[in-house]
């Protein structure tokens, strides 16, 4: 089991989580998925990049994310990168610091 720290940067899941706050992300092998959680996923086209995204969907392997802003303009998700693989998937949201 391994425990990741992130800080937020931008305002792509503001409300929610505005610029700066801090989340914990366990492993996501210690549990399935799910529409809602809230994930830390490797950036399809920028493998050294992390996202936090929210799962809006799950197709068999492939994963959906969004951010939780309601201007459409202010997160790069999967309406601009498409769906991911799940394998991309490193770890669900735990706690907020």
């Amino acid at each position: 089991m391994t425990l990741v720290r992130v800080r937020i940067s931008g305002d792509s899941m503001w409300p929610t989580f505005p610029d700066g706050t801090e989340l914990e992300f366990l492993s996501i092998d210690v549990k399935t998925p799910l529409v809602g959680d809230v994930v830390l996923a490797t950036h399809p086209f920028h493998s050294e990049t992390r996202i936090v995204k929210r799962i809006a969907s799950l197709e068999e392997e492939m994963v959906f994310l969004v951010g939780d802003n309601p201007d459409p303009t202010a997160s790069e998700d999967s309406h601009n990168f498409g769906r991911i693989h799940r394998k991309q998937l490193i770890g669900f949201c735990i706690a907020i610091k």
